[in-house]
């Protein structure tokens, strides 16, 4: 026994003779572990910036770490030195003050003990403060909750204060101080706590973990969608709710249907007022005041696109835009004040719950709302501006639909217009139309049609004759403006001299059936002479005819008839306006189109124009050896 006691007391002098230095330096290390430096409350982040996508929290590191390397044995000595410190007093530094400064950095309140260097943007102690490990970690998460809460205070009111942030930035404002308010109640149960004895360290990291989730995501959220405007701003919150933790996604929630409560407001004044009240150019819509009222339609209001919510779909958007448009072209181009009724209640109020602006409940409602008004709209335009009614009178005046009406103008004005361009007056020629109108079916037109039909006299060139600055316009003005604008009227201005033109051909062909038909009569003699003469005159003009007529059944029933057909159609059916206006423009395009009118034609034009010149020659030379075998017969019978 004694040999084994021996044996064993050698080999344990031996390990120590190993181990000897390792222990005598660990021994030296406790007995300057009074004297080591004290630890700083450091933050290890990034400063707050737009780029960053998350905060990474402020920690409490020591100021110095002890590493001892061991020997070949391997025996390594505690990593930090002040691990061996007592765990409920620290050097005269109790873990009650530890609490109550950090109940006080929760709150962003500098301590005695511990105070905020902002050019570190950290926390340092002012007194040397030793902790060990375990109470060093939890004190470095507790503390990040009064960086993280330091920053989005920062944030708030730093964004409060400017102006410019808008309805929407101060509303996301508003939003995180309601949530600070719960981290404020559990600072003051975490007060009461400590002031009755009941909190530990532990205790405090325990109550604040959830708190902590909380201030991590809402700094997410000041750094990411802090620094947008307007819709923007919602719809970078909205990207937050692709979180699959339903505490993250509750949050956000809230968050947003806060945030856009002056939003929802915007909109709602927008679908049911047609106002857009946007002093911070936050809205999706944009008004442009300096647009006069007979461009309303067209180009007042725009979508900005950079305002548009994701949660808010383009088709939507511009339905949106479709709607307060309509809305002010019924108040401020139709002059009519009248209420639109809509038979539910209204949209994204703010008691609402966020559905209202996220999901069907909103594109049901839009929909709504946009049938309503349209309806209204479509309405009036038929029923107190007779849109159908101007119409059917544009056919008839500018297509030459008014067969009656377009027979008897062209006899009273065909030697007229035979006259060179200056000799013709513009109000001779319109007393001539308004004679036509009385004189034909056009009288039991609406008075407010017979009105609108004016002569204009076109920019005239030497030589010119009548019938090459004369033409017909229809004029409108008001809200059915918007649908026959300027371009459409010179569109229709193309379209009648063509359509006149042939007219002019056909008027021709029948004076000259007339004419020979009075010589047959009048003067038997003289026909027989003329006999070899009139038979080539007559297959010529059979000819004419049957190319006239081929012209005439093509614009008539190929191009005219059709589309008007298409363009009557669309009008029943119209959903709003602007199909109206679609549709009107696709019929006048089309049938310029037909007529050979665009650009792409215009070689085939020139030529058919060509041909009309050729024919009109061979019908003004006939008329003019007509007048000279009457002068003929006059003198002859003179003679006898």
């Amino acid at each position: 026994r004694s040999k084994l006691d021996k044996e064993g007391s050698s080999g344990i002098n031996a390990e120590y003779g190993q181990n000897r230095e390792a222990v005598l330096y660990f021994l030296m290390l406790l007995s300057n572990a009074k004297k080591s430096d004290s630890v700083a409350l450091v933050k290890h982040t990034p400063s707050f910036s737009k780029s960053d996508a998350t905060s990474v929290a402020p920690c409490i590191l020591p100021n110095r770490e002890v590493a001892v390397k061991s020997r070949q044995d391997g025996l390594a000595m505690p990593r930090y030195a002040s691990a061996v410190l007592s765990a409920e007093s620290f050097d005269g530094y109790s873990q009650a003050d530890l609490v109550r400064d950090l109940l006080f950095v929760c709150q962003g309140i500098e301590t005695n003990a511990i105070r905020w260097d902002a050019s570190r943007m950290c926390y340092v102690p002012v007194s040397l403060i030793k902790l060990p490990k375990t109470k060093l970690d939890m004190a470095c998460k507790i503390a990040e909750l009064g960086f993280l809460y330091k920053q989005i205070k920062s944030f708030v009111d730093q964004r409060l204060s400017e102006q410019s942030y808008g309805l929407i930035g101060q509303a996301f404002c508003s939003a995180i101080m309601q949530e600070l308010k719960e981290y404020y109640r559990l600072i003051a149960v975490l007060e009461n706590q400590n002031a009755a004895g009941k909190l530990s360290l532990h205790r405090l990291l325990v109550w604040s973990h959830d708190t902590f989730d909380r201030l991590r995501l809402i700094s997410s959220l000041c750094s990411q969608a802090g620094y947008a405007n307007g819709g923007g701003l919602a719809s970078c919150l909205h990207t937050f709710l692709q979180y699959g933790d339903p505490t993250y996604h509750n949050l956000v929630n809230e968050v947003l249907h806060l945030t856009t409560r002056p939003l929802r407001e915007m909109l709602r004044r927008w679908i049911y007022e047609g106002d857009c009240c946007d002093g911070y150019g936050e809205f999706f819509i944009t008004v442009d005041s300096n647009i006069p009222e007979d461009l309303l339609w067209e180009s007042k209001y725009s979508i900005r696109l950079e305002m548009l919510p994701s949660f808010i779909p383009k088709h939507m958007a511009e339905r949106i835009l479709l709607i307060g448009k309509t809305i002010n072209f019924i108040r401020v181009v139709c002059r009519d004040h009248s209420p639109i009724n809509f038979p539910f209640s209204t949209v994204a109020s703010g008691s609402q719950g966020l559905n209202d602006i996220i999901g069907p409940d909103l594109h049901n409602h839009i929909s709504e709302v946009y049938k309503i008004t349209s309806a209204h709209l479509i309405s009036l335009l038929k029923k107190k501006y007779l849109l159908c009614e101007h119409l059917t009178a544009i056919r008839d005046y500018l297509l030459l639909g008014q067969g009656d009406f377009v027979q008897h103008l062209m006899d009273l004005i065909c030697k007229d217009l035979s006259s060179t361009a200056r000799e013709i007056s513009t109000s001779m020629l319109q007393s001539k139309l308004e004679t036509a109108q009385r004189a034909t079916n056009a009288q039991y037109h609406n008075i407010d049609i017979i009105r609108r039909v004016n002569v204009i006299k076109l920019e005239e060139s030497l030589g010119d004759t009548g019938w090459d600055v004369f033409t017909v316009d229809y004029a409108l003005n008001g809200p059915l403006a918007v649908i026959v604008n300027q371009d459409s009227r010179e569109t229709y201005l193309c379209i009648f001299r063509m359509l006149w033109k042939t007219k002019r051909i056909e008027h021709g062909l029948r004076r000259m059936w007339a004419k020979t038909a009075t010589w047959e009569r009048t003067l038997p003699y003289l026909v027989a002479d003329i006999r070899p003469f009139r038979h080539l005159v007559n297959i010529i003009c059979s000819e004419i005819q049957h190319f006239i007529c081929q012209i005439q059944y093509y614009i008539n029933f190929e191009v005219l008839e059709c589309s008007w057909k298409e363009l009557e159609n669309a009008v029943d059916t119209a959903q709003d306006l602007d199909y109206i206006i679609d549709a009107h423009k696709r019929f006048i395009g089309i049938v310029s189109e037909r007529l050979m009118l665009s650009e792409e034609h215009k070689t085939v034009l020139e030529k058919l124009y060509a041909n009309y010149n050729i024919v009109i020659n061979f019908i003004q030379r006939y008329e003019d050896s007509c007048e000279t075998l009457k002068m003929n017969n006059t003198i002859r019978e003179e003679r006898v």
